[in-house]
C-alpha cells in the first residue's frame, strides 16, 4: 500500500506541472536590453551639426500585481509587460529645398540581436508634417528560411489558384462529358437504327410499286387493245357504207355528221388507265409516297455540333461549378492566409540578412516641398515577423526633424523700396516675393524678369538656371547678398576657389551669413571641404 501511495503522489506531481509550453522564434525580441535606431546620416562620425531636443512619452498602463521584480527567464504571455515613460531624442539637421525637393537622408541601425535567418524585418519610415503623417518605401530583410517559407507560401497559394477555371473554361471542366458521349452514342444508333428501318421500307416499297405497275400496265394495254378494236369496227362499217353511197351518188354530208358525232361518243366511252394513286397505296408506304421520297433522300440523322451543345447544356455540373465561383471570389482572402507575408517589390531596399553582423542602412529619398512648409519630423515603425508566424511589433523610434532651407529664404524684400518703381511696379514686385517665398519660381520669375536684380537672379537660381543666374548676379555690384549668392553659384559651377573668395567677402560684410553658411548645401560642403573659418 505504501508503495501504491507513493506511485499516486508521483503521478499528481508530474500531471500538477503540466506540459513545458514550447517558445515562439520572436520571444527573444521581447527581452531585448538594445532597439532599433535612426540618426541622420553622418552624425555617428561627428560630421554633422544637429540641434537635439529630449521629449518625453508617458503612458500609464496596468500592471498585474503579481509581476516579479527579478528580471525574467522568459517571456511570461499571461503577464502584461509595461514602461512608464519614455525619453527620446528629436535630433535636427536643416534640409535644403533644391528644385522643389529635400533629400531626406538618415542610417537605420538594427542590433545583430533583431537579426535571424527565420525573420522578415519590414521598417516603414514615416514623415509628419503639419497634420499629415506619409509612410514612405518600406525597408525590408529577409532570413534565409524566411524566403524559403515564403516561396512554400506562395507555392501552396499558386497550386489553389490553379484549381479555380476560369469561366471561359466551364464547357471543358464542368461538363459531364462521359455522360454527353453516351447520349450522343445512344442517339447515333437511334439513329441508324431507324435509318435502315426507312431504308428497308423503301426498298419494300420500290418492289411492290414495280410489281403494281406491271400489273397496271398489263391490264391498261388489254383494255387498249380492246378499245382499238371497237373503234376500229366503227370506222369499217363507216367506210364501207361511205363508199357505197358515193358510188350511188348519194350525199353522204349527213351521214357524215351523224358519225363524227357517234366517233365522240364512242371515244368518250374509252377505259379509263389505272395507276397508282395515294388510295391504292398501302398505309406503311403512303408517307414515302406523298412526299415524292427519292433514295438520295434517305441518310441517317446524326447529331451534329448543335445537338451536341444543347445535350452538353443539359449535362453541366451547377454544383461544382458554384463551388468554383465561390474558390475564385475568396482568392484575396486565402492569399492573406496562405500568404501572411507577401513579397514587397516595391520596397525601397530589400536585402537578406546576414545574422551575424549589425546592419546599417543609408536610406536617401527626395520629399517634394509644398506651400510654407517649414519643418519635417521623421520617424520609423515596423514589425518583425517569424517562420512560425509570430509577430514583433516594433514601435516608433527617436524622431528625426528636418529643418526646412529654401533658397527663396535668401529673398531680399527691401528691394520693394526702389523709389522709381511706380504703383504697379510696386504692387507686382510684392506679388512676385509672395510667389517665391510660396516657391512658386517659375510665376515669380515671369514678374522678375523684367527688374533684373538680385531676387531675379535668386529666382534663376532657385530654377537650377545657374549660368543665367550668375551671369546677372556679377553685374549687381557689391553687396553681402549679392556675394553669398554668387558664391553658390560658382560651386554649382565647378569653381570652388572663387566660391571661396565670395563667401569670405560676404561674411565680412554681413556677420549673419557665417551662420547661413550651415543651411546651404554648397556653402556647408565648401566649408568643409576647405576647412574654412569663416
Amino acid at each position: 500500500m505504501k508503495y501504491f501511495l507513493t506511485c499516486i503522489l508521483i503521478l499528481l506531481v508530474l500531471l500538477s506541472c503540466g506540459t513545458p509550453r514550447s517558445s515562439l522564434l520572436t520571444e527573444p525580441l521581447f527581452l531585448m536590453p538594445n532597439r532599433i535606431t535612426i540618426s541622420h546620416y553622418g552624425e555617428e562620425t561627428g560630421g554633422v551639426r544637429t540641434l537635439s531636443e529630449d521629449v518625453t512619452y508617458t503612458e500609464e498602463v496596468e500592471v498585474d500585481a503579481d509581476i516579479s521584480t527579478t528580471e525574467p527567464t522568459g517571456l511570461d504571455t499571461t503577464h502584461v509587460y509595461a514602461i512608464p515613460s519614455v525619453t527620446v531624442i528629436s535630433k535636427a539637421r536643416f534640409a535644403p529645398v533644391r528644385e522643389g525637393q529635400v533629400n531626406i537622408d538618415f542610417v537605420i541601425k538594427i542590433p545583430k540581436g533583431f537579426l535571424s535567418d527565420d525573420y522578415q524585418i519590414c521598417l516603414t519610415p514615416e514623415l509628419l508634417h503639419n497634420d499629415s503623417l506619409v509612410k514612405l518605401e518600406n525597408v525590408v530583410l529577409r532570413g534565409k528560411n524566411f524566403i524559403e517559407k515564403q516561396k512554400q507560401d506562395y507555392e501552396r497559394y499558386n497550386q489553389y489558384v490553379a484549381t479555380i477555371i476560369d469561366p471561359m473554361g466551364y464547357d471543358t471542366a464542368f461538363i459531364n462529358h462521359t455522360a454527353v458521349e453516351q447520349e450522343l452514342e445512344r442517339r447515333r444508333k437511334t439513329e441508324l437504327n431507324t435509318y435502315y428501318t426507312r431504308w428497308s421500307q423503301y426498298q419494300e416499297y420500290l418492289k411492290w410499286q414495280a410489281t403494281e405497275q406491271e400489273k397496271y400496265d398489263l391490264y391498261n394495254i388489254q383494255e387498249n387493245a380492246k378499245f382499238n378494236r371497237k373503234i376500229a369496227a366503227s370506222d369499217k362499217v363507216y367506210y364501207n357504207k361511205l363508199f357505197r353511197m358515193l358510188s350511188m351518188g348519194q350525199d353522204t354530208t349527213l351521214y357524215a355528221a351523224k358519225y363524227r358525232v357517234k366517233r365522240k361518243k364512242l371515244l368518250a366511252s374509252a377505259p379509263v388507265h389505272k395507276q397508282i394513286t395515294l388510295g391504292t397505296v398501302p398505309v406503311k408506304y403512303r408517307d414515302i409516297y406523298q412526299h415524292g421520297v427519292k433514295q438520295q433522300d434517305i441518310e441517317p440523322l446524326l447529331p451534329e455540333e448543335k445537338d451536341s451543345i444543347r445535350i452538353a447544356s443539359e449535362h453541366v455540373m451547377h454544383e461544382r461549378i458554384a463551388l468554383n465561383e465561390i474558390k475564385g471570389s475568396r482568392k484575396e482572402e486565402v492569399f492573406k492566409r496562405m500568404v501572411p507575408a507577401p513579397y514587397q517589390p516595391d520596397a525601397h531596399y530589400n536585402a537578406t540578412i546576414a545574422p551575424e553582423w549589425n546592419f546599417n542602412y543609408r536610406y536617401t529619398r527626395p520629399y517634394p516641398v509644398k506651400g510654407n512648409l517649414k519643418t519635417l519630423k521623421l520617424t520609423l515603425k515596423g514589425y518583425i515577423t517569424a517562420t512560425d508566424r509570430s509577430n514583433y511589433n516594433i514601435r516608433r523610434t527617436d524622431t528625426l526633424s528636418y529643418v526646412i532651407s529654401s533658397m527663396d529664404e535668401l529673398a531680399d524684400g527691401s528691394l520693394l523700396t526702389n523709389l522709381n518703381f511706380t504703383d504697379n511696379q510696386r504692387r507686382d514686385y510684392t506679388a512676385a516675393l509672395q510667389l517665391l517665398r510660396n516657391r512658386e519660381y517659375k510665376r515669380a520669375l515671369d514678374i522678375f524678369t523684367d527688374y533684373k536684380d538680385y531676387n531675379t537672379a535668386l529666382t534663376l537660381a532657385c530654377l537650377g538656371y545657374n549660368k543665367r543666374a550668375y551671369n546677372l548676379i556679377i553685374t549687381l555690384g557689391r553687396s553681402a547678398n549679392n556675394y553669398y549668392l554668387a558664391a553658390i553659384l560658382s560651386t554649382r559651377l565647378g569653381d570652388d576657389q572663387q566660391a571661396i573668395q565670395l563667401l569670405e567677402e560676404a561674411c565680412k560684410m554681413d556677420e549673419t551669413k557665417r551662420f547661413r553658411a550651415d543651411r546651404d548645401p554648397e556653402m556647408s560642403a565648401l566649408v568643409k571641404k576647405y576647412g574654412l573659418t569663416i
